[in-house]
């Protein structure tokens, strides 16, 4: 049966392009920025390398602590947000009721990027992808022009891709954080003209579609 294009959008006029929404993954580094900033408690740089794709990209866990009268941590959405992390790539640690990063038995961890860095990264080259993350693009402002640029951004959660717990929690975070405008993607909605229907040049020969006062098509 004879084959004829369809009017759905395309990735190159509107659709969603295949590196964008949920993708497999593998990290590939760990990088903690937390001294770059007063306001930040916690700064993690997390480079992943996702299927099918050249070009890594970067989820970033930030935020402050929140303190009880004693000053010991409080739940809060970073514990959810560097948790979600930990769970998918196995790291039992975290912190103590204090702030500090522990491993799993309460030992210090005084550098948690390197410490990350050695068990938790896979920088083999191998196509072996465990987890699952989401990927979109959206509008921010960038503060040295003023301007609204258009980044890509990876969503604060991670899970392994057979652990259907975890896979099923991402999914509802993801559903969640969309409806409540906490992910606010960037939808191209320009669709792909035919090359008769885009001007050139300042001819002034009447559009196809007025031609004789009749709209065609």
């Amino acid at each position: 049966m004879p084959y004829k294009p369809e009017q759905a959008k395309s990735f190159k006029n509107g659709g969603t392009p295949p590196w964008l929404g949920y993708q497999s993954a593998k990290v590939i580094s760990f990088k903690d920025e937390s001294d770059q900033y007063d306001w930040a408690d916690v700064y993690l740089v997390i480079e992943l390398r996702t299927a099918g794709s050249e070009y890594p990209v970067r989820m970033r866990i930030n935020g402050s602590f929140e303190r009880d009268e004693e000053g010991l941590i409080m739940n809060n959405s970073l514990l959810k947000k560097f948790y979600s992390i930990a769970d998918a790539i196995g790291f039992g640690g975290g912190f103590d009721n204090a702030g500090d990063w522990v491993t799993k038995t309460d030992d210090g961890i005084e550098n948690i990027a390197e410490f990350l860095n050695s068990n938790y990264t896979d920088t083999t080259g191998s196509e072996v992808y465990p987890y699952t993350i989401y990927v979109y693009k959206t509008k921010v402002m960038d503060k040295k022009s003023n301007e609204e640029k258009v980044w890509t951004r990876v969503v604060e959660r991670m899970a392994q891709t057979a652990n259907q717990k975890q896979m099923k929690s991402l999914e509802g975070y993801v559903k969640w954080a969309k409806d409540n405008d906490v992910i606010k993607e960037h939808v191209q909605e320009e669709v792909e003209k035919e090359p008769w229907d885009k001007p050139t040049g300042n001819s002034t020969a009447p559009s196809i579609k007025t031609v004789n006062n009749y709209k065609v098509g």
